[in-house]
Order: structure tokens, then C-alpha cells, then sequence
């Protein structure tokens, strides 16, 4: 398995905002700090990265004591299954990218890296009946073939996420974008079956097995959820019954059997 040496950790990223649909990437970063016991190591909160008035500070009190929190990025460092782990998360910058970008590489530059994951959720055509596909883009073949991840061909806006994947490749690291795709309908978070399709990716490639029992109950209250909005909508039943007939027809294409090998042995791992 990839991934497997102390000295060159593997960075996962994970913002909230505009790539983040059900919360999938900012839930599965999190859950990594959590079960790595992570700890605040750098912070990038330059007020030239963020528009406030779309991206407002937080205030709160308590014993009438204020508190003001401001959007930055913060990057964290834990340890867990004899790896050492780098994770990073915020919202998605909404200024001057490609010197947040530079300013994010720097950092992450001297721990020399074995691998960067940039983790997101969108939106897409996908029921939630079946289960959530991920796509991605990596520049090993053999990589993708193990994920089962498909190449993602898009021309169109793009995020922070994708962003920061091209530029990390052209400074020369190893880069993996990873993206689960979220039914339309039901795209608000939580969306615990798009995080565990995503804890289950980066478990493959970092080593990383973060604990996914509360996911799967999470999962069926989902369910159940999506289930009632087709209940009360016959337009939408029938639009997702086209959409299972979509998927259904390319499955034998779209999972191959050494992706379900690799999702059998994370649910074992996890059962132990």
C-alpha cells in the first residue's frame, strides 16, 4: 500500500465553501485530525486571501467574554497508525490564489511529502440509491485503476481544489484530486455516504484507517431522508429511477473488482 513511510507523510487537504458539497471534504479532513490527535502546527490567516464580507469572522460569547474568529487556514500535524500525519483545513480562499498557493507549498515543501490530497464534494447526477462514485484526477494511471477513480473531464469553473492540484504538480509534487460526487437534491450536509467514500480513497493511499462506524448509521437516517423527498415529489422518483437506470447500465465499466476488493477490505479492517 502506498504511502506507508513515516519520514514523507502524505498531505490531506480538505476545504469548506464552493468545493465542498454535503460537507464530504471538510467532514473527512476533520475526522483525520480527530483520530490522529492533530495539532495546530502553521496558520495562514493574511486578510489578503479572504473578501469578509463573503467570508465573515465569527463572534461569540461566553461569560462576557467576546470572542472574534477569523476565516485562515490551518495547518495541522498528528500521529496515528505509526504514520505521521499532515492535514489542512479552512475555507476556500476567496483572493489572489495563486500566492495562497505558493504560500500553502512553501510550508508543506521541507516536510517533503510522499503525496498531496486535495479532497472535495460536487454536486452531480447521481442517485442516492447507489453508491456515491468518486472521481479524481492523479497522474499514475495505475493509481486511478486502484482507487477507482475516473479522470475527470470538465471544462468550466473551478474551485480552490483544483487549483492548488495543478499547481502542487507543476512544482513537482505527487498531487491527487479526489471527488465525491453528491445527488443534486440532496446536497446539503452532513452527507456521511460521500465521506465514507472519501475516508475510503485516502485510506488506500496513506495507510490512514479513520474509524467510520457513526458514518454508517449517519448513512441510513440519509437514506431515509432522501427516501421521503422522493415521497412527496413524483417528478423527482422519477428522475432518480432514470438516474438508477444510468448507473445500473455502466457499473459492469464503472467498478471494477479490484475497487470493490478495496472497499470489502476497509470494511473488514473496520469491522475489526
Amino acid at each position: 500500500m502506498a504511502g506507508q513511510s513515516m519520514e514523507r507523510p502524505w498531505v490531506v487537504i480538505g476545504y469548506s465553501g464552493w468545493n465542498d458539497a454535503g460537507g464530504a471534504a471538510s467532514e473527512a479532513t476533520t475526522r483525520l485530525i480527530r483520530f490522529s490527535d492533530a495539532t495546530e502546527w502553521r496558520v495562514i490567516d493574511r486578510e489578503d486571501y479572504y473578501d469578509f464580507q463573503t467570508s465573515r469572522p465569527v463572534v461569540s460569547t461566553m461569560a462576557g467574554v467576546e470572542l472574534l474568529t477569523w476565516p485562515r487556514t490551518t495547518v495541522w500535524r498528528g500521529r496515528a497508525d505509526g504514520h505521521q500525519v499532515i492535514a489542512v483545513t479552512g475555507p476556500e480562499p476567496n483572493l489572489r490564489w495563486r500566492s495562497y498557493c505558493r504560500e500553502l507549498l512553501d510550508i508543506l515543501e521541507p516536510m517533503n511529502p510522499a503525496g498531496i490530497v486535495v479532497l472535495g464534494g460536487m454536486v452531480a447526477d447521481v442517485p442516492h440509491t447507489r453508491q456515491l462514485p468518486v472521481s479524481g484526477s492523479t497522474p499514475d494511471p495505475a493509481t486511478a485503476a486502484r482507487l477507482g477513480i475516473e479522470d475527470l473531464e470538465y471544462s468550466g469553473p473551478t474551485g480552490i481544489s483544483g487549483v492548488l492540484v495543478t499547481l502542487a504538480r507543476e512544482r513537482g509534487f505527487n498531487a491527487v484530486g479526489l471527488w465525491a460526487s453528491v445527488p443534486e437534491y440532496a446536497f446539503e450536509p452532513p452527507c456521511p455516504p460521500a465521506v465514507q467514500m472519501l475516508l475510503v480513497r485516502v485510506e488506500e493511499l496513506t495507510g490512514l484507517s479513520v474509524p467510520q462506524e457513526d458514518l454508517a448509521e449517519g448513512r441510513q437516517e440519509w437514506l431515509a431522508q432522501a427516501d421521503q423527498l422522493l415521497v412527496d415529489n413524483d417528478g423527482l422518483s422519477e428522475y432518480v429511477h432514470s438516474l438508477e437506470e444510468q448507473q445500473d447500465a455502466a457499473l459492469p465499466e464503472g467498478i471494477t473488482g479490484d475497487v470493490l476488493a478495496m472497499e470489502f477490505q476497509s470494511y473488514l479492517r473496520h469491522r475489526r
